[in-house]
């Protein structure tokens, strides 16, 4: 379990989720670890992948280029 964080002013305890300190009005910002974006790219890429038709969109794309 998570420890409660402690702000950084004048060092009240506050809680996990909380980002401003209720004793002195410091914002308190979470830290994220650094592979919170990537992670989430690959997901949304990932959700891409398995929800597009892609035999439907190349066919599409290939009847809007007109022949010569």
């Amino acid at each position: 379990m998570a420890k409660p964080r402690k702000c950084p002013k004048c060092s009240t305890e506050i809680g996990i989720d909380e980002d401003i300190c209720y004793a002195c009005g410091e914002n308190v910002p979470f830290n994220h670890p650094w592979y919170i974006m990537p992670v989430g790219g690959i997901i949304v890429i990932g959700l891409f992948w398995l929800l597009t038709d892609f035999d439907a969109l190349i066919q599409y794309v290939m009847q809007s280029i007109p022949d010569k």
